[in-house]
């Protein structure tokens, strides 16, 4: 969210997009000194760790340049696992003598399950539509024209799209559970301890959310460079992972404004029930 607002976009609840936009920019970025045919120059008092113009397999160019994200990716993904783990282990209301917060947050996890599972149920049509449309548009007319294999083009862009959707409602996903695991968790750490307390436990809640988006965005956009390059130059296996982007960015399109529709929901929906079951006033 922070990088996000400063960037000058508009803030989503499922960062999943911006991150895999920005991994675009980088390997954009990159492809000057991953192909020497630009004629990258380096500073004269610069020495790189890695040249990789040193590298003549355009393969392993690649592969020396995916791999540091692929790596990135997949221990942020282990953090996330620890951070799970360790958010489940905290003290929950039945600890602390008021089982009634538990039975609450099951409601609302339960909540939130169901309105996922029916949410992603549209959104899978919709995404498979999209795979079709890029299956037929780049088969038609791919994008490796100079290519002997081209006609595959379509496979790899609708394969890109349905892969980034993917990782964009599983990054939806695991924010969702983590949340709800983590509201009734951080009440509980402010109720038998201090403000502190639960200030902790929501940064490590909402720390598994930010390291699960990063993870799978670096995960996918890397592997997807890696699969992308056989038969490929490194500047058209990047272009494939456009179709990457616009299938995360179709989920955490549709899991703002939905999600804002059903939030807003609830909140109307306890609202009505405070006053006319309850009678709380205003």
């Amino acid at each position: 969210h922070f990088g996000s607002s400063h960037l000058g976009w508009d803030c989503c609840d499922n960062p999943f997009a911006l991150y895999t936009s920005l991994g675009q920019i980088w390997t954009s970025a990159m492809a000057p000194i991953i192909d020497p045919k630009l004629g990258f120059m380096f500073e004269s008092n610069y020495k790189p760790v890695i040249d990789l113009t040193d590298i003549e397999d355009e393969f392993v160019r690649q592969l020396v340049c995916a791999l540091p994200l692929l790596i990135v990716g997949i221990l942020s993904l282990f953090f996330v696992c620890y951070l799970r783990f360790s958010l489940r282990g905290k003290k929950v209301g039945k600890d602390i003598g008021k089982p009634k917060l538990d039975y609450l947050a099951a409601k609302v996890k339960t909540g939130s399950k169901a309105f996922l599972r029916e949410e992603y149920k549209y959104l899978t049509v919709y995404v498979l539509v999209w795979a079709i449309i890029c299956l037929a548009l780049f088969t038609a007319k791919p994008m490796a024209k100079d290519s002997s294999s081209k006609a595959t083009d379509g496979v790899r862009s609708a394969f890109c799209l349905i892969i980034g959707a993917f990782m964009s409602g599983l990054s939806g996903y695991i924010g969702m559970t983590v949340a709800t695991d983590g509201n009734v968790r951080t009440t509980v750490a402010c109720a038998a301890g201090s403000l502190n307390d639960g200030l902790k436990v929501a940064f490590q809640a909402g720390a598994a959310m930010g390291f699960g988006v990063v993870g799978l965005a670096a995960l996918g956009l890397s592997f997807l460079l890696i699969v992308m390059k056989p038969n490929r130059t490194q500047g058209q296996a990047i272009q494939y992972t456009h179709s990457f982007g616009f299938g995360a960015s179709s989920i955490a399109l549709f899991a703002r404004v939905a999600g804002g529709i059903y939030t807003k929901a609830a909140d109307v929906g306890a609202d009505l029930v405070g006053k006319v079951e309850a009678g709380i006033d205003e």
